[in-house]
């Protein structure tokens, strides 16, 4: 029987940044087990690759500002050129929702984020195909940009196993078995590995690995998001930033000599490969019309789909499970996974590194316990 000290499970971005936070601190006895053939294929890799750091939360925001300034300032050491386009961010806000902004910028720049707040005819001015649109506000974050997520994810994974880490792909968990003296049991198609500690950090399929170590089901949503990419259009400037309307759900970015879109469509779905909804173009088209009609002449190219596992609060699982031992969660990352990866991975090596008693408020996976 194979053994490692740590085995984590998935080898998205909360894993392979787990797996890197580890290695440089010495812990190379370390196995990433991913079902699929290649990493993030589910959700890290479907994303769309924007940094974004201005978000409600003042917890959340400490984990994007750590996050984006690895991403700014990788390590002398990384494996591999991971492009950035700092371009930045535009938030708009109307009605309640403006007024919500105010104070996501007021967080933001509580823990030291550059968060602006424009007028619209500022916002305007640097966005002119936004001249149609009607919102009362915007938040500017000059900080924010665009990621190569494919080459982020290969480099942490690079960075891990050159320090002793393995990872093995194609490896499907079956069965896993808890036994307080003796670790962990994890079964596979192949093999059966032993663990002195599970890492469940599995995305859209972390309660199912949850249920199988016999651990309490969190209230987890595995949610379908659909992006969808144009054709090259002569209008569009690749200079632009990402811009999010936060109060109506749909953002767009330049994407090559185009536009990538989005309509924040969330249906909660069982985990597998996310299948495409042709009605969400509908549902993009109509908030096109009604609050970004300068974009109204786009057309779509193609399209996919992808998870964002989400939590009633919006904050993460990190810590240790308070019901099984030697079982760690790093779940639930809602879309933020990319930006607060370095972070977030930090934090678990630390948590992990400290034992089981070592808490990690305001994350723990306990809050939801004392909440039920």
């Amino acid at each position: 029987m194979n053994s490692y000290e740590i085995v984590i499970i998935g080898a998205g971005f909360a894993g392979a940044a787990t797996a890197y936070h580890l290695a440089r601190r010495g812990r190379a006895d370390v196995l990433l087990i991913e079902q699929e053939s290649i990493p993030g294929f589910h959700s890290s890799g479907r994303n769309a690759a924007m940094m974004r750091q201005c978000v409600p939360d003042p917890d959340l925001a400490t984990l994007t500002r750590d996050g984006a300034t690895f991403l700014r300032n990788l390590p002398s050491d990384w494996p591999e050129p991971v492009g950035f386009k700092q371009n930045g961010s535009l938030l708009l806000g109307s009605g309640t929702g403006w007024n919500k902004l105010q104070q996501d910028a007021m967080v933001g720049r509580s823990v030291g984020i550059d968060v602006v707040l424009w007028t619209p005819a500022q916002a305007k001015q640097y966005v002119p195909v936004l001249n149609r649109s009607e919102f009362d506000g915007a938040a500017w974050c000059a900080s924010d940009g665009i990621i190569d997520i494919h080459a982020l994810l290969s480099g942490y994974l690079k960075a891990a196993t050159g320090k002793g880490a393995r990872v093995r792909y194609n490896t499907r968990v079956r069965e896993i078995h808890v036994a307080s003296d003796r670790g962990v049991e994890i079964v596979t198609e192949n093999e059966t590995i032993k663990a002195n500690v599970l890492v469940n950090a599995s995305g859209a399929w972390a309660n199912v690995i949850a249920e199988m170590a016999g651990a309490r089901q969190l209230p987890l949503r595995p949610c379908r998001r659909h992006l969808f990419v144009s054709p090259p259009t002569q209008w569009v400037d690749p200079n632009w930033p990402f811009v999010w309307d936060v109060s109506h759900d749909i953002y767009f970015r330049p994407e090559g000599e185009g536009l990538l879109l989005c309509a924040c469509d969330q249906t909660e779905l069982t985990p597998g490969d996310a299948p495409v909804d042709e009605s969400v173009k509908e549902l993009l088209a109509e908030k096109i019309e009604r609050f970004m009609p300068g974009l109204s002449d786009i057309s779509i190219s193609r399209g996919w789909a992808g998870f964002r596992t989400l939590t009633p609060d919006g904050r993460f699982v990190i810590g240790w499970d308070g019901q099984v031992e030697h079982f760690f969660w790093v779940a639930g990352l809602g879309g933020h996974g990319m930006t607060t990866s370095s972070a977030v991975g930090e934090l678990a090596a630390d948590l992990l590194l400290g034992g089981a008693g070592k808490k990690s408020e305001p994350f723990s996976p306990e809050r939801f316990v004392r909440l039920g």
